[in-house]
């Protein structure tokens, strides 16, 4: 009666084994999917996200300047117009609407952006 359990239980022992795992390999697929994703993450912070996505149509940024460690000034295109804007961690003020328009600087693809234009010339 004993060796019939026995032979009962055994089919259950190699079952539960399940695949071999080679725990090298998985640990370093499982880093270069982490550093995939943060790396992914950095570039999209890095280049504004919008910017990479196409960004929006209807309103752009003319010109950025910081004027402190969270305070900027800025100027917003909104259509046609052109809007001075003080910018703060806790809000954003309108400071005007510019009479004389700034000139819009030629958009560069994130090709552009991410290679030179120039090579570099020899020392």
């Amino acid at each position: 009666m004993r060796t019939f359990f026995m032979l009962l239980l055994l089919p259950m022992a190699v079952l539960a084994e399940g695949p071999e795992i080679k725990w090298g390999s998985w640990a370093v697929s499982s880093l270069a999917v982490i550093a995939a994703i943060f790396v992914l993450g950095w570039l999209l912070r890095r280049l504004r996200g919008a910017a990479l996505l196409g960004g929006s149509r209807q309103l752009k940024i003319v010109a950025s300047l910081a004027i402190g460690q969270r305070e900027r000034v800025m100027v917003v295109q909104v259509g046609e117009e052109q809007w001075l804007l003080g910018v703060t961690a806790q809000q954003i003020s309108g400071l005007g609407k510019l009479e004389q328009p700034l000139a819009m600087e030629p958009t560069k693809s994130l090709l552009a952006k991410l290679s030179p234009e120039q090579p570099a010339k020899d020392l």
